[in-house]
């Protein structure tokens, strides 16, 4: 079985409060592929949720490094 939050090895400092954090909207789409969004300019694409979100978070981190 895979950590949960509530584990002691993945629950630190950084994630124990909600400040800071963002959710991404994942929608699957018709044709099966997924996109992330966050009521932003700014959309991921991908085969799975888990590149669309990946993508999304590149382009947001390439965005914040102009």
């Amino acid at each position: 079985m895979g950590a949960t939050y509530d584990d002691r090895d993945v629950h630190d400092e950084l994630h124990s409060s909600p400040n800071g954090w963002a959710t991404i909207v994942l929608d699957e789409l018709d044709d099966g592929r997924w996109l992330a969004t966050q009521g932003v300019s700014v959309q991921g694409h991908g085969e799975t949720a888990a590149d669309a979100a990946a993508e999304y978070c590149r382009k947001i981190s390439e965005a914040g490094d102009e």
